[in-house]
């Protein structure tokens, strides 16, 4: 398995209650050797970049803040306990700092729940507050997940925070590299180089340096917040929101506000106290919550709307084939009957396909192409996402005549009688002609003759119809007749 936490540096800021335990901060850093950092970004290791990262922040280190080098995974390969404590904490001798960590060889494993732990156990021994600050690019490779550890240690009450640099992650990885920062109220930064990282690195050691300010108490500004989601604790989607005042009993005709909840941002309002309604809309789906603001509260509300996919459709007039322009209208499926009227509809084109969000259920597709229609069922499911090729299928007819330039007309019709194709074309001028799957009869004229010829389009049928039209006067036949009657 892909690690997902590789390559980590932890800086913690010991605190005494709202103020520094001292006049200069401390630094503690807790370097991962774990054997991952072998790995290399543009022909470098991430040990080396590591490495230099680090030594590039040490020259510019003020020597105010005291330092401390714990270091893990070093010296066993399948050890999760391998973490030691190379340089204590105190005044900064950076060479000898910058000469441990040269020396480091990874080896080992990635205890990055077991670190977070180490260092809130002496957060919690000092009962001071901590900064933490944590370089990754791979996974915890002992325990659990290092977020769900930051929770669990900010649950149970210790005080700190982290800052979190994701260092050349994919983006699942950044968002669970995110969640690290954002639950114990830090800051994320993604780092996908040396440079980038090297400037996040430098930024930190800034951070390091400042006092934390005391806490400003904000005045309450907002008391409702409002979010949307598919399911139950599912994440956030955006949703419109029409607030209505409930007097005696009765929803009010007008709505006195609305606001917009978004994927990472709730909607928020300052509202009377009193009761109310809430209406909402995210897709097609449409829902009434009713809620009250009561004196000194705020409420929190999360209207769970419904769950849904996407489809995904483009057209072509053949397997395979380039795509084309054409129009979708979208029609649910009910009790296993098709709505008389479309909730939806879309253009996919030639080099765009049509994309839609619709609630999980059965639909019918009713596309159209030039003069051509097709239905097609299909099934929207939870969180996927299906693709659907509209194929218009196309024959090509190819006249076979004694005289090329013969004018023929040709007429096509569907099993039902209707007309669906006519052209008067020389007969040595071959045609491509679009049909949708079914059955069909061609009735090919010169002069007052007519050949009929049956046919059927569909993914087992071939697309190429002969027409043979250099006996649709049967001469071949008289002139045999005529000789068989001149030799008796």
């Amino acid at each position: 398995m892909k690690k997902w936490f590789v390559g980590i540096v932890i800086v913690f800021l010991m605190l005494a209650g709202n103020v520094y335990a001292k006049d200069n901060p401390r630094a503690g850093i807790i370097f991962d050797a774990s054997g991952s950092m072998w790995g290399q970004i543009n022909g470098t290791t991430k040990i080396e970049i590591a490495r230099d990262a680090l030594k590039n922040v040490l020259k510019e280190w003020n020597p105010d803040v005291e330092l401390g080098l714990t270091v893990y995974g070093h010296r066993s390969k399948g050890d999760c306990n391998d973490i030691e404590t190379l340089i204590p904490m105190g005044k900064v001798d950076k060479d000898k700092v910058t000469s441990v960590v040269m020396a480091i060889q990874p080896k080992g494993k990635t205890p990055i729940s077991r670190s977070l732990r180490k260092v809130a156990d002496e957060i919690k021994y000092t009962e001071e507050k901590a900064t933490i600050i944590l370089i990754s690019d791979g996974k915890e490779t002992c325990d659990a997940d290092p977020c769900a550890t930051a929770k669990e240690l900010k649950k149970n009450g210790i005080d700190f925070m982290t800052h979190v640099i994701g260092f050349n992650v994919d983006k699942k990885t950044d968002k669970q590299l995110e969640c690290i920062a954002s639950v114990t109220g830090g800051e994320y930064f993604s780092a996908k180089n040396a440079v980038t990282l090297n400037e996040a690195m430098k930024e930190i050691a800034q951070k390091v340096e400042k006092k934390e300010p005391k806490p400003v108490v904000k005045k309450l500004k907002n008391n409702v917040t409002i979010t949307a989601s598919e399911k139950e604790g599912g994440k956030w989607v955006k949703a419109t929101h029409n607030i209505y005042k409930v007097v005696d009993g009765e929803v009010e005709a007008s709505y006195i506000d609305w606001c917009v909840s978004r994927k990472k941002k709730e909607c928020m309002k300052q509202l009377p106290v009193g009761k109310y309604v809430l209406k909402s809309k995210f897709n097609k789906f449409n829902k009434e919550t009713a809620f009250e603001i009561k004196s000194g509260e705020v409420t929190k509300i999360n209207i769970v709307m419904g769950e849904t996919g996407k489809i995904e459709v483009t057209a072509s007039e053949k397997e395979g084939g380039k795509w084309v322009k054409a129009t979708h209208n979208i029609y649910k499926v009910v009790d296993g009957e098709v709505e008389a009227s479309y909730i939806d509809w879309c253009v996919s084109r030639k080099k765009k396909e049509c994309m839609k969000q619709l609630p999980v259920g059965k639909y019918v597709l009713k596309s159209k192409f030039n003069k051509f229609n097709k239905e097609t069922a299909f099934e929207i499911k939870s969180g996927e996402v299906i693709q659907v090729q509209i194929i218009f299928g196309s024959v090509v007819l190819v006249v076979k005549c004694s005289d090329n330039s013969t004018m023929i007309e040709h007429e096509i019709y569907a099993s039902n009688g209707r007309l669906m194709y006519e052209k008067n074309i020389k007969c040595s001028d071959t045609f491509n002609v679009i049909l949708n799957d079914g059955e069909y009869t061609l009735e090919s004229k010169i002069g007052k003759v007519i050949k009929e010829i049956k046919f059927v389009i569909g993914t087992k049928h071939p697309r190429k119809i002969i027409v043979d039209l250099k006996n649709l006067n049967h001469e071949e036949e008289i002139k045999a007749d005529e000789m068989n009657v001149s030799t008796e």
